[in-house]
Formats: structure tokens, sequence, C-alpha cells
């Protein structure tokens, strides 16, 4: 029975290309291209008609419970996947974990008391695991706000169900002008595309997901919004998601204290995350030193003697501290440099030092592991141009305000006009060799290169109004149930529709319309079958910008592929078959 209906789209698609050569053969080239231009101008307005008696056509379904259900299941794994991944590049395995302190500075009157009222940080993920509820979290620059997140996450996904699913995103990208639950679903539609496909989880899974409360947001950076909007985005919060649904919140604390208590979420747990104790922050460093420990014998003994010098200010920051380590981490290096107050007299141009040396020394070139991991090639950067690229990247974001880094929005940093003339430069010559060789089989190579030319250079323009897509992956793969609906037949129509009008165009011309119809449908036919196989889906290995990129050049030299080699053996059968009998009879 599965099977007869994985069939049925390839017999519907075959079964509509025999009904077009017979109608050609029956009524004539001239009827049949008017018939099928008003069909094919139907199929085309179709699936833009929102309401009315075709609606049921072009709409999919509501998402089932079983189908929001599975959607929950593998974002679970996906976010689990994800953080992993990034706690292990933050070293944040709880072997490696710094004793971050905190306390609670307001415990809020609706939701259930906590009964730590402070401690390290195991002790806060503990108790938040046990009481989920709203929670803010303040702390200075480097206290260690984001590495919470990350470990909250992770220890979240271990305790929770399918029923609430915590997911960790940069609020510093949402405008308060929108709605918080709309911008949560498009959120987890850029972060995790796979979810967008209908015909596995149905049309309104995100919106279920988010509408039933069905994840735990994790905001961290209030504090790199907009000034003029933070406050505004306390408000749409409570207003949005509602003061007794949990949430995480990260803010800087003198950014927090400008907005003012009164902003704050009734109810919400109010964290502050402490400096390092000096003896943990020495501690951390000596383990840094178990094969070398002279090299540290002099910062520690500063760190732990003289606690109010910049350096011990400087080093009971967890960022700074892991900056230290790591800038310090090399045999040759010599970290008592940091106690020469010529240098470093101050906590600003200390913690600056370590920044500097913070890039130049993780991209130092490094012979390549044996089996190197799928999500972190071992690809060589000389240290001076990751620094360069490093900046760009950071002078691109704060130009756009944003500090969400999206590969595929990269063409944003260059200037519109490039696209434009490389679009019509590759087009014009692309199409124009394109003319050439077919029309040069029939001895009409110059009406060829002018053809080709002109759709090469005119079909370029307009591609500049289509927006950048979502990376997608190549999964060939047995249609599935769902994707038989009238919705998705719909599509596949749309499909041939484009099929008809770009490949056969030229085949039209040259072999009569009849023809062009024909082979426009088969044409058609490899598009919708590469939009199937090319979709968003859960990845196998964990999220990285490396594995993105690649799945998404996978799907688009695949899709390529594919119809290369479609219009391979179309233009063969055309040449070699029809062309020679239909041209060598003319010249007989």
């Amino acid at each position: 029975m599965r099977q007869r209906k994985v069939l049925f789209p390839l017999l519907l698609w075959s079964g509509l290309i025999l009904a077009v050569t017979l109608t050609w053969v029956w009524i004539g080239e001239s009827k049949l291209t008017m018939i099928l231009a008003i069909v094919s101008t139907f199929a085309a307005l179709a699936p833009l008609l929102p309401t009315g008696p075709f609606s049921w056509l072009v709409t999919g379904h509501p998402s089932t419970p079983e189908q929001v259900d599975e959607a929950a299941e593998i974002l679970i794994t996906e976010v689990r996947r994800q953080w992993e991944e990034e706690a292990r590049r933050r070293h944040l395995q709880e072997a490696r974990q710094m004793p971050v302190r905190w306390r609670i500075d307001r415990q809020g009157s609706v939701s259930p008391q906590f009964v730590a009222t402070s401690g390290e940080l195991g002790v806060l993920v503990d108790e938040f695991t046990a009481r989920p509820r709203p929670m803010l979290v303040v702390g200075e620059p480097g206290s260690g706000k984001t590495g919470l997140c990350v470990i909250l996450a992770l220890e979240l996904l271990k305790e929770m169900s399918r029923d609430r699913v915590p997911v960790l995103l940069q609020v510093s990208s949402w405008n308060p002008s929108e709605n918080f639950d709309v911008w949560l679903e498009r959120r987890l539609l850029e972060d995790y595309p796979f979810l967008g496909i209908e015909s596995r989880f149905g049309t309104t899974a995100v919106s279920d997901l988010v509408s039933q409360r069905r994840l735990l947001p994790i905001l961290d950076g209030l504090d790199e919004m907009p000034r003029h909007l933070r406050a505004e985005a306390l408000k749409a919060i409570e207003g949005d998601w509602s003061s007794d649904q949990p949430f995480v919140l990260t803010c800087r604390s003198r950014e927090f204290e400008a907005l003012r208590s009164a902003h704050l979420v009734p109810g919400t747990l109010m964290v502050r995350l402490l400096p390092l104790a000096h003896e943990a922050a020495a501690a951390y460093l000596r383990d840094a030193a178990d094969r070398d420990p002279d090299r540290w014998d002099r910062v520690i003994a500063q760190l732990v003697d003289d606690p109010d010098g910049p350096l011990a200010h400087t080093l009971t920051k967890p960022l700074m501290l892991f900056l230290a380590r790591t800038a310090y981490e090399a045999a040759d290096s010599t970290p008592e440099e940091m106690l020469d107050p010529e240098r470093f007299g101050d906590v600003h141009t200390l913690e600056k030092h370590l920044l500097d040396r913070f890039v130049p020394t993780v991209f130092v070139t490094r012979p390549p592991p044996p089996h190197p991991s799928p999500t972190r090639p071992a690809r060589q950067w000389d240290p001076q141009v990751a620094v360069r690229t490093l900046a760009f990247l950071a002078h691109h974001l704060d130009r756009l305000g944003s500090r969400d880094l999206a590969w595929w929005r990269l063409r944003a940093a260059v200037p519109g006009s490039v696209f434009l003339v490389t679009r019509v430069v590759l087009g014009w010559i692309a199409c124009a060799l394109l003319g050439l060789l077919v029309f040069g089989l029939f001895g009409r190579p110059g009406l060829g290169v002018v053809l080709g030319s002109a759709i090469g250079v005119l079909a370029a323009l307009p591609l500049g109004a289509v927006h950048e897509k979502q990376p997608r992956r190549f999964v060939p793969r047995l249609l599935r149930p769902t994707e038989l609906a009238p919705a998705f037949l719909v599509r596949d129509i749309g499909f041939g529709v484009v099929g008809l009008l770009v490949g056969g165009l030229i085949v039209g011309l040259i072999y009569g319309p009849g023809y062009g119809v024909a082979i426009g449908l088969v044409l058609g036919l490899v598009f919708g079958l590469a939009r199937r196989f090319s979709e968003p889906t859960e990845s196998r290995e964990p999220i990285s910008p490396v594995g993105v990129l690649r799945g998404d050049r996978t799907a688009v030299l695949s899709a390529a592929g594919l119809g290369g080699l479609a219009g391979a053996l179309v233009g063969g059968f055309l040449g070699g078959v029809v062309g020679g009998q239909k041209f060598g009879d003319r010249k007989s």
C-alpha cells in the first residue's frame, strides 16, 4: 500500500505527459498551445489564492498532536547536539567549570521559592532545573552569563521532556515592536529550518510549540539591544509570554540598573553573578600549570596576596581568567609579563592585552589531527589573516546593528551592483554558449547567440529581487504519504509550469509547441524532484557553520547535477532522434 502511494505522483506525471502528447496528436499544435496557456495560467495563480472554493488545494493541514510531538523530540536532539559541541569549545564540561558564585537579589512573590539563596553555579542550575520560573541573570562583563545559559540549556535537556524544550537565543536580534511569539517562531525556523518541512510536521508545528508554551526561552544579551528598546523588551515579554511561564534573560549589571527594577517582570527571580574568589581563580590557574608550575608561581602569588590590585580585579572575572589561561598556554609564553606595572598598571590595559593575545594564540598553526571532527575541520589560518577577517565581520555586524552572524546573509556586506553585474555577465555568457550549441546543430548559430544572450540578460535582472534562502540539505528519499496531499501536488504542477516556460521555450522554437510542452513538463518533474530532495532536515552531526555551509553546497550542486543530467538526456533525445528525423526529412 505504501509503495503504491509513493508511486502515485510519478504515475500522475507520466499520465500528464502522455495526455499532453496524445492531445497534441489529436487536436494539433495550435489548439493545444492555447489550452495549455490557460491551464498554466491557472496553475501559476492557484497558490496565490488565499481563500475561496480552491483554498483546500493550496493550504496544508494544521499539524496533528503527533506531528507536534515529533517536532519537539527532534528539536530536543538538535538543541542538545548544538550546545554540547559549544560547551566543549568553551571548556564548560563539569570537570573544567570555574567555581562561579551567585546570590539572589530578588526572589519574587509568584513562583516557588528557591531553597538556596547563594552558592556556586552547580547549585543554581540544580535549583532552577527543579523549579523552572522566570529568571533574570545580571552580572559584570565577563562574569559568565553566556556560559551559564549553555550549562542551563544542557541540564534542562537532561531533566525535561518534550513538553518543554529549552532554546538558547540571542535576544538582541529582537525588535520589541514585533510580537514575542512571532519572533520566537521566526527564530526557530531560522536556527532549525527542518521544522518548516510541512510534509513531515504539518503547517503549524512551530506556532503550536510556541502557543502551547512547550518552549523555555533562554535569552542572552539584553544589554546588547539598543538602549531605548530594553525597557520596551521587558514589557513586551511580560505582555506576550505571561509571567507564570519560565524563561531566562541575561543582562549586564550597569545596563539593567539603568532600566530600574520597576520594569522587571512580576514574580521574576533576579540572580546576580559575583566575581570569583581569589583562591578559586588561583586554583584554576594551578590546574593549567600542572606540567610547568613555575611559570605561574608569581602570578598566582600576586593574585592571592594583592586582592585589590589590577591583576586580581582582572583575573577574578571568569572570561578574563579563561583568556589568561588560553593566551599563556604555550610552554614558551611568559605569564609573568602581566605583572609589569609599567605596561599593565590598570585593569583596562590588562584586559585589552589579554583580548589582543587571544586570537593569535588560538589560531596558531598546529598539525592536523589524524581524525578531525566533522564540526571542527583542521583548516589552517594565518593568525594575522584571522584577525583581519574577524575585524571585518565585527565591523559588518556593528554596521547592521546585529549580533547574529549568518553566512547566507553576508551578501549584505557586498554592494548590490556587484551581484547584478555578476548575474548579467554570467547569464549572458552561459546562455549565449547554450544557444550557440543548440542552434548551431541546425545551422543557425547566430540566432542562438542572440536569443541566448537576450534570455540570459533578461533572466538575470529579476533574480536580484529574490531573497536569500535558508540553508538546505540534499537528502534523496522516498516520498512520504503526507506529501501526496493536494497542496503538494499543486506545487509540483507549479514546477511543471516553470519547466514549461524555461525548458519548453527553446525546444518549442526549434521543434514546435508540442515538443516544447512535453519536454517542459519532463523538466518540471525534474525540478520538482530536486526541490523535494533539497529540503531543510535535521542534521546527523552537531550544528556548525561549516557543516551548514557544506550541506547547502551539496544541495545546490546535487540539484544542479540532476538538472544537468536531465537536460543532457533531453538534448540528446531531441538532437539525435527527433531532430534527425525532422530535419533529416527536410534535407531529403
